[in-house]
C-alpha cells in the first residue's frame, strides 16, 4: 500500500477506489465478495474506509477534492449503503485484514493518528445515519 500520510485517503488503495467510484468502476457487490474472504486484502479494507469517506462527503459532513467520485457516490452511498459499510469496519480494524496490520507495523504514533482519523470518521457516519444498526443487501442498485 503506498502511503503519504495517515488520512483515510492518503494512500494508493484509497484513491483507486475513488477512481473506480468516479468511472463507474466500483462494484459493491465485488467488495462484498472480497470481505467474506479470511483474510481481508488492503484493497478491499481500504475500499470501505475510503467509501466511509465519500458517505460523509454525501452527506455535507466532509469536503473532498475528488468531486467526481462524491457525485457518483450520491447515487450509490445510500443509508442502507452507509450503514453496510459501518458493519464492515468490524473486520478491517481487526487482525486478518491488511490494512489494519499494514498500519500496526508502523510507529504506535502513526498507528495512533490513523486509528483516531479512522474512529472519528466512523463516528461522524454513525451520527449522520442516526444508528450503528447494520444494513443487509448491497446489491441491486446503481453502481453494482
Amino acid at each position: 500500500m503506498g502511503t503519504w500520510s495517515t488520512d483515510i485517503l492518503g494512500n494508493d488503495s484509497a484513491l483507486d477506489t475513488l477512481a473506480d467510484l468516479a468511472h463507474s468502476g466500483f462494484s459493491f457487490t465485488g467488495l462484498a465478495e472480497e470481505l467474506q474472504e479470511d483474510y481481508i486484502d488492503v484493497s478491499a479494507g481500504a475500499a470501505v474506509l475510503a467509501l466511509i469517506e465519500v458517505a460523509l462527503a454525501v452527506r455535507g459532513l466532509r469536503e473532498l477534492q475528488q468531486a467526481d467520485a462524491v457525485e457518483a457516490g450520491r447515487a450509490m452511498l445510500d443509508d442502507e449503503r452507509a450503514a453496510w459499510l459501518l458493519a464492515q469496519t468490524d473486520r478491517v480494524l481487526a487482525p486478518n485484514s491488511e490494512v489494519y496490520d499494514l498500519w500496526q507495523e508502523t510507529s504506535d504514533e502513526s498507528f495512533r493518528e490513523w486509528r483516531g482519523k479512522v474512529d472519528a470518521a466512523i463516528e461522524d457516519l454513525r451520527g449522520a445515519l442516526g444508528s450503528a444498526a447494520p444494513a443487509g443487501a448491497v446489491g441491486g442498485g446503481p453502481g453494482d
